[in-house]
This record gives structure tokens, C-alpha cells and sequence, in this order.
């Protein structure tokens, strides 16, 4: 069996999580701490859009947040324009909703995360990374001021998202670019923004280590990568989070 194919058989164990989740407790709420109605944007991993985050949201909801669409209908291509696009959807949440603001992102959303929480500031109070190589992503972007390339995930997938790239925006040569937000990947989050990063043990697509904040709390859980949307495990770590006493 190829590596690929490999990938792909584990990552089919994230319909058993998806199933498992329903039939937990957790998911309606019992005994996760309640909300104060704050928004909490969720961004979605690579080729991912909105619906699959439907469980993450209603429960966040279900426990009193008010969760943001990202309106992304696929994360993939140049993330300076989905950035531009997921904060002009997050501002008509804000302008009806002032105050202070979550974010949760999933794998590469967690990268869009970080740079609209750098852009942000102190506005985002807290920062939920799901299995993403955002850190590792930031660490380098940080470390060489002339990138060329970001290879972070396993090769099939870093691959899949430059050939994306390629057929959506042609023109975009992120990260070599400058654009703004390579720049908001550079700045440091605000103090007040607090940093929670969680993956998985047995992800094949992006390695724990790629994932391990500074300033944060680090969490590994076991599942898939893709499941870490829906993994019970996962959902208790984020209610505590995100807790207003928490």
C-alpha cells in the first residue's frame, strides 16, 4: 500500500468519531461549562468549507457561543484573498456582536486563524488550533525572511494544496509574495490572546510536532486528522478553553 492510499484508509476512521461524538454526552453539552455568548469564528482545513464544521458549530451554540461562518466555500489557493474574504464576512458578525472574539482552526485554517488573531490583537481573546502546522508554519516564516516554499504536511497533501494554488489564483506565489498576510503571519499575537493548540498522536497528514505552540497549552489526543472536528476527546478540552472562567 502506497503512503497515499495509507493516508486515506486512516483518515476514513474520522465517520467513526463523526458517530461516536453523537452518541456522547458531551455533544449536548453535559457537563461542559456555559458560555457567555461571545463569537467564536471557525475556519476550515484544507479543501474543507463550512459544512463539515456544522457539528463543532451547533455545539458550540448549543453551549451558548455564537459561532462565524467562515464563508469559505473551499480553503485552497492564495490565503491572502480567503483571509480578506473570511474577515469581511467576520465583520458584519462583529458590527452586530462587539466584543471580544474566539477562533477556531482546523489544520490550515488554524493558519488563517492566526493571522486574522495577528491582525486582530487583543480583540481575539482566545486562539483553538486543531492539527494545525500553523506554529511550524509561523516558526519559519519568522526565521527566513525570503521563503520560497512551506512544506509542513505530508507530501500528498502539500502537493494537492500547490496544485490548487496553481489553478485558482496562478498568480499568487505565497509565500515568496510579501502580501499581507505573510506579514500578519509574522507579527506576534497579542498577550491577551490566549493559545490552545490540539493533535493527534496518530495523524499522518500533520505531525505533532509541527503543532506545539510557545506561551500555549499543548494537547495530544488520539484519532484522525481529519476527526479532530468531531472528536469527543477534543470537545471537553475546547468547552474548558473557551470557559469565561476557564
Amino acid at each position: 500500500m502506497s503512503m497515499d492510499a495509507g493516508i486515506l484508509l486512516s483518515e476514513a476512521g474520522a465517520l467513526n468519531e463523526f458517530f461516536a461524538l453523537q452518541r456522547d454526552p458531551v455533544f449536548r453539552g453535559v457537563g461542559i461549562p456555559r458560555g457567555d455568548g461571545r463569537l467564536v469564528l471557525v475556519l476550515p482545513g484544507l479543501f474543507g468549507s463550512d459544512f463539515y464544521l456544522e457539528p463543532l458549530r451547533s455545539w458550540l451554540r448549543r453551549i451558548g457561543y455564537r459561532p462565524v461562518r467562515s464563508t469559505v466555500s473551499i480553503n485552497a489557493g492564495c490565503p491572502d484573498r480567503l483571509r480578506t474574504q473570511v474577515e469581511s464576512a467576520l465583520r458584519r458578525s462583529t458590527d452586530r456582536h462587539p466584543g471580544p472574539l474566539a477562533i477556531i482552526g482546523h489544520s490550515r485554517g488554524g493558519m488563517l486563524g492566526w493571522a486574522i488573531a495577528s491582525r486582530l490583537q487583543d480583540q481575539v481573546s482566545h486562539l483553538v488550533l486543531l492539527g494545525s502546522p500553523a506554529p511550524a508554519v509561523v516558526a519559519m516564516m519568522r526565521s527566513n525572511p525570503n521563503p520560497t516554499q512551506l512544506r509542513i504536511a505530508a507530501s500528498a497533501v502539500a502537493n494537492a494544496g500547490q496544485r490548487a494554488l496553481r489553478l485558482l489564483d496562478p498568480d499568487c506565489t505565497v509565500p515568496a509574495c510579501g502580501c499581507p498576510y505573510t506579514v500578519d503571519l509574522r507579527r506576534d499575537l497579542s498577550p491577551a490572546t490566549r493559545l490552545l493548540s490540539v493533535s493527534s498522536r496518530d495523524d499522518r497528514v500533520v505531525g505533532s510536532r509541527a503543532t506545539q505552540v510557545s506561551g500555549g497549552e499543548n494537547v495530544l489526543v488520539n484519532g484522525t486528522h481529519s476527526g479532530l472536528v468531531y472528536n469527543r476527546a477534543v470537545y471537553p478540552l475546547i468547552g474548558r478553553f473557551l470557559a469565561p472562567n476557564g
